[in-house]
């Protein structure tokens, strides 16, 4: 940090001397009548502050940009990793009552969400995000988590990009279950955020508040997944012995750019 306040100290004491001396200079030049000559000599002489105050003035803002971006990019890794670290404690949150969850990410490589289709999710339910391809896969349906949080799948794969359906895509399905045993298959709704699915044993082994996780039935998903909690359920119209479940996810595609993602290949 001294090595930067010192040379800053000695601009600003030179930039102050050589405003005194052109100051000086221009009082000169109105109170004693010059000749041509000595007029072009002092307009040379006048010049050299002026340079200097010029790239003073240069320099200290190019500094002033970079200490901007240095405490930028300070604020992003802050920001990314309380973000992370609140990752976890949900994580943690939602599977301590369950004894035999087994999250494993072994066989995930990580890679990051590059965007999120915000005007298709909120207009046409089209519900995708775009993540890196580091491994330049190319063939194959790959599941997608956030830590321990199921996001989607693949649907289309180029050399540098893959295409992620989230799970409250319309066209998306995932086997889940919860804690005391209940099992389903949930399909996306369209609308942020929100998976629903019926209760085809007709049992109620379930209640507001429930977490579901993936069961790894599907092939595709591993087991153990945190996919979301239990926000409503009511009456199936076409059969009143069946409930429709809806279902919150935790991932949060608002949230997601520039975020850390695993690829279960």
């Amino acid at each position: 940090m001294a090595k930067e306040i010192l040379p800053f100290q000695k601009k600003l004491s030179l930039t102050f001397f050589s405003f005194i001396f052109v100051v000086l200079l221009v009082y000169l030049s109105q109170n004693f009548a010059l000749n041509e000559k000595s007029q072009r000599f002092l307009i040379k002489t006048l010049n050299v502050p002026g340079q200097f105050i010029s790239r003073f003035l240069n320099e200290y803002q190019e500094f002033e940009n970079q200490k901007i971006a240095q405490l930028e990019e300070e604020i992003l890794n802050l920001r990314n990793q309380i973000y992370e670290n609140e990752l976890e404690l949900k994580s943690l949150e939602n599977s301590r009552p369950y004894n035999n969850l087994d999250i494993s990410l072994r066989g995930s490589s990580e890679t990051f969400i590059n965007s999120f289709d915000q005007i298709n999710f909120t207009c046409c339910n089209k519900h995708r995000v775009y993540i890196n391809n580091p491994n330049n896969l190319e063939n194959g349906i790959y599941a997608i988590s956030q830590g321990n949080f199921a996001l989607g799948k693949t649907k289309n794969i180029s050399k540098r990009e893959m295409e992620v359906r989230l799970l409250s895509d319309p066209d998306e399905y995932i086997s889940i279950k919860n804690m005391t045993g209940f099992f389903c298959i949930a399909k996306g709704t369209g609308k942020a955020r929100l998976i629903s699915c019926l209760n085809e044993s007709k049992a109620e082994r379930y209640q507001l508040g429930d977490t579901f996780f993936t069961t790894g039935f599907d092939g595709i998903y591993p087991p153990d997944l945190i996919v979301g909690r239990i926000v409503n359920i009511s009456a199936n119209q076409s059969n009143i012995f069946q409930h429709n479940i809806e279902i919150e996810l935790f991932f949060d595609p608002y949230q997601s750019i520039n975020k850390k993602v695993n690829i279960h290949e």
